[in-house]
């Protein structure tokens, strides 16, 4: 496959920009609109309550502590409480039985070792962890132990540190536990506690993993249906016309298709989890940035003009040539959006009624940009149709006068505080790369993470070497 896509490459160089052009800003525009729709998907499946108050029939598992239970007492095996070292038993008239009614304190119960409320607390913010996987992260058989009544009433949402290292409250509910016991209890908390966190990182990356490969899917197969229809419909009035041979036609087709799903997996799975990502972030820029589509468009733009840009860079077209180009790929991505949605609208097969749209609107579009353009380079063109053009000209002029305006309007509104942090912290970072200093490359890193709320764990590279090789930090 690959060596036919590098075969098709120096043909692929002659094709007319136009068809490139449409094609790219169409797959862009449709991946952006499917990974928006797998975001909020994401939203739906990782939503998690504010508050745990209230939540803990959502979960909590009777079956899981019941199995735990029935195992430890399985073949009559004697049960010890680990931290009280009391004879444990399974039902309450076993308990009247053989003790009488002071030893219903020790009836077995099941208990989380880490509450599930403080696991709900320090993952809800975790954006690929969802209900379901707290649910099954706390009621996991490594987090639950067979412990005497009197102990679990007293510990409640408690952690085995917080209660047994609370003398008083100890004292006060009548639990009485040696040296040895309080020692094993925390000890036992921290091992639970730690692989909590060694699941909740594994469970997430799985997530991340399946979402971006399902947004990823999804998407290719909406850029392909896009750009199968856009390059069909140019390839059949190309072997109408005679410019091609039907082989040449279902070969660029092909092609055009192959290269449209791979970009639209790339975009939708990577859209879809950064965005998802930074909706936790406690940066409310960053979360007001994966909710919208600019991200997407950015990508669709730097795809759509690239091309112009390199070729203006190496000499290849003049400024003016330059300028022309970007007017008219950026009329033909603007109105590619617009037409989609109406076109879909017209013809309502999903992604081929959006694909017509677009085509049909991009090619008005270009058309009528082309003509504009030729006419003012005309020098006999008469006066009257001269100060026509002009006012259309000035009208499209005031309109990008508006859009910077409200554009710089809203960079001075949202980025007015980041502004000379970013620019003090990008010059240290580039003095630092010149003088080889990577303790300063971090130092100016670090700058610029403070001021978007995000969280700081090392200063240096010693740190930084530190911190890769420590297995229980979470990067999530």
């Amino acid at each position: 496959m690959f060596n036919f896509f590098k075969r098709k490459k120096s043909k692929d160089t002659e094709r007319d920009e136009q068809d490139k052009s449409v094609i790219k800003g169409a797959t862009g525009i449709t991946a952006t609109h499917s990974a928006k729709t797998s975001i909020d998907e994401a939203s739906k499946t990782f939503a998690k309550p504010e508050k745990y108050t209230g939540n803990r029939n959502l979960y909590d598992s009777g079956k899981a502590k019941q199995v735990a239970k029935m195992e430890a007492f399985k073949d009559g095996t004697t049960v010890i409480d680990p931290y009280t070292g009391d004879k444990l038993y399974l039902r309450k008239s076993d308990a009247v039985l053989k003790g009488g009614k002071s030893a219903l304190k020790n009836v077995a119960e099941s208990d989380h070792i880490t509450p599930i409320e403080k696991i709900f607390k320090d993952h809800k913010k975790n954006a690929w962890i969802s209900n379901d996987d707290i649910k099954d992260i706390a009621n996991s058989r490594e987090n639950i132990e067979v412990v005497s009544r009197k102990y679990n009433n007293a510990k409640r949402s408690r952690t085995n540190e917080e209660l047994v290292t609370d003398d008083k409250y100890l004292k006060k509910t009548g639990v009485t536990l040696s040296e040895e016991g309080k020692r094993k209890a925390i000890q036992t908390g921290k091992k639970s506690q730690a692989t909590i966190k060694k699941q909740v990182r594994q469970t997430a990356i799985g997530n991340i993993i399946k979402t971006g490969h399902q947004a990823g899917r999804n998407a290719a197969q909406n850029t392909g249906t896009m750009a199968v229809t856009i390059s069909g419909i140019r390839n059949i009035t190309s072997v109408i016309k005679g410019e091609k041979s039907v082989e040449e036609a279902l070969e660029d087709t092909v092609v055009d298709t192959g290269k449209a799903a791979a970009t639209g997996y790339l975009m939708g799975g990577g859209l879809t989890t950064i965005s998802h990502s930074l909706s936790s972030s406690s940066s409310q820029f960053l979360q007001a940035l994966s909710k919208s589509d600019v991200p997407g468009n950015i990508i669709t733009a730097v795809m759509v003009t690239g091309d112009t840009l390199r070729r203006y860079g190496n000499g290849e077209i003049s400024t003016q040539e330059c300028l022309i180009e970007l007017g008219d790929k950026g009329l033909n991505v603007a109105t590619a959006g617009y037409s989609a949605a109406v076109g879909q609208a017209l013809i309502p097969i999903p992604v081929v009624g959006a694909a017509v749209g677009a085509l049909v609107g991009s090619t008005m579009t270009s058309k009528y940009y082309n003509e504009l353009i030729m006419k003012l380079k005309t020098k006999q063109l008469e006066h009257e149709e001269r100060m026509r053009i002009a006012a259309e000209c000035e009208q499209v002029a005031r309109e990008a006068r508006a859009y910077r305006d409200e554009l710089e309007g809203y960079m001075e509104k949202y980025f007015a505080d980041y502004k000379n942090c970013f620019s003090e912290s990008l010059s240290e970072i580039h003095n630092a790369f010149h003088a080889g200093d990577a303790d300063a490359v971090i130092a100016g890193t670090n700058k610029i993470t403070r001021k978007l709320g995000g969280n700081i764990y090392y200063e240096t590279v010693k740190e930084f070497e530190d911190y890769l090789a420590d297995d229980s930090v979470d990067i999530l």
